[in-house]
């Protein structure tokens, strides 16, 4: 049960940069070296940690506060949470208690109080001040989706001025890319406190409220957006950060914390399926390069890179892509900081990539995926499989791939060498369990691709 403490305080001297309030002795032994919550008269509250005999009241409070010569000071011992080691998910969500740090990256213990289902994060700051935040106390498996964005785009945090300490920051020239990434943050935060600067190569008014009007929409405040021009870009790019230090160490852990699992986690589980998805959604879309080439021969060739300068981040990425069959490399640019983790993708690979939606938030990867699976030479088979029925006969085949019955007998001999089709007696087949699965995705692009058509 939290201790409460009560006093009455002389209004305290205003002159100064600081405006402190003493602590009697009979409760400073009480409440010293500890987080408490403090109430001055009706007019605010706020945490603190005394490791004095006064506390200082947070510039911006100073002027919601109307000190009296009598001033009635309540504080309250903080209770706080428990550390969660294990079961990051809850109820099919993820459970944040278990992915906050223990520590900032500082070495500082953060601490946690429940409140009104919130998580409120706090600790003491390197010169004395508190540094806290409010999270909520569980997210969707979507929200993986934003570590998999950060991961490509924010990972590589800006340290600013060290009194401010570091931000939560994310740049990139996708504005469905930015509109994803904020609503997926309101899982955890508000989307008010979030700072925009909108960089463009030449400012022109309809570009400049298109962009702005985005993202007002999406609850960004008008007032923390910026517009700067900016020669080097080929048109604009969108840069988002929160100056915290503070969520900045809780979500790198967030992000840290999930990629690590997902590496040694069996995919089997449904829950860390979903995450997987979410967080290569996020990953393809931020730093997934998707290109398509012809050889001499003529033969086209399917590749997928990602170029990461930190070398653990580059073999994690390995490790996922290998968690789904993917067979990849780490290739190390000679005089520079830069490896890339390159694979080849057959067939069977393009299939995985759209069964497993991974190129869905990647609008120009997507189409390329589309018609390389169109344009395949194994699709001119292999999309006969999308008219058929479970089971049929020579009759239902011949008029599907109208063709003469050798043709559609040697079809269907060759679907059954590659697992898609199976023989259960004269004149009568069925399609295989994987054949139903190619069967689906087949299915899926032509609906994509009628609908491309269409717009």
């Amino acid at each position: 049960m939290s201790m409460y403490y009560k006093f009455i305080s002389k209004k305290p001297k205003m002159s100064g940069k600081l405006t402190r309030i003493y602590i009697p002795a009979r409760i400073l032994k009480k409440v010293k070296g500890k987080f408490v919550k403090i109430k001055i008269n009706r007019d605010v509250e706020f945490i603190d940690k005394i490791n004095e005999k006064r506390f200082v009241i947070p510039k911006k409070l100073i002027e919601r506060i109307k000190f009296l010569n009598k001033n009635t000071i309540n504080m309250k011992r903080i209770i706080y949470e428990k550390k969660v080691k294990r079961g990051i998910i809850k109820n099919k969500r993820l459970n944040l208690i278990a992915l906050i740090p223990e520590k900032t990256r500082s070495g500082t213990p953060i601490k946690i109080k429940r409140e009104k289902g919130c998580l409120i994060c706090f600790c003491k700051s390197f010169n004395g001040s508190l540094r806290e935040i409010k999270l909520n106390k569980d997210a969707s498996l979507d929200f993986c989706r934003l570590l998999g964005y950060y991961q490509a785009e924010g990972a590589k945090e800006k340290r600013i001025r060290k009194r401010k300490g570091r931000q939560v920051v994310i740049t990139n020239t996708n504005l469905d890319l930015i509109s994803d990434f904020v609503k997926l943050s309101e899982e955890i935060i508000k989307p008010e406190i979030w700072k925009a600067e909108i960089g463009l190569k030449r400012i022109t008014n309809k570009k400049v409220k298109l962009t702005k009007n985005r993202l007002i929409k999406l609850g960004i405040l008008g007032k923390n957006i910026k517009i700067r021009t900016e020669e080097k870009l080929k048109d604009f790019s969108i840069r988002l950060f929160i100056c915290s230090t503070l969520l900045s160490d809780i979500i790198i852990n967030f992000m840290d914390t999930i990629r690590t699992k997902l590496t040694k986690q069996n995919l089997v589980n449904k829950n860390y399926l979903e995450i997987y998805k979410n967080f290569m959604q996020g990953l393809f879309a931020g730093d997934g390069n998707y290109n398509t080439y012809k050889n001499k021969k003529g033969g086209t060739h399917y590749k997928l890179i990602f170029y990461e300068g930190d070398k653990k981040y580059a073999e994690d990425y390995q490790k996922l892509l290998n968690k789904i069959g993917f067979d990849s490399k780490i290739l190390k640019i000679k005089d520079k900081n830069l490896y890339i983790v390159k694979c080849v993708l057959n067939w069977r690979y393009l299939l995985l990539l759209q069964e497993m939606k991974l190129f869905n938030y990647h609008k120009k990867h997507k189409e390329s995926l589309i018609n390389s699976i169109n344009n395949h030479k194994r699709y001119k088979s292999h999309k006969y499989l999308i008219s058929l029925k479970d089971n049929f006969n020579i009759k239902q085949i011949c008029s599907i791939i109208k063709k003469d019955k050798t043709t559609c007998y040697n079809w269907i001999k060759s679907m059954i060498d590659e697992n898609l089709i199976v023989k259960n007696k004269v004149n009568d087949w069925s399609i295989s369990k994987e054949g139903k699965r190619v069967r689906g995705i087949l299915t899926k692009v032509k609906s994509l691709s009628y609908n491309h058509q269409i717009l």
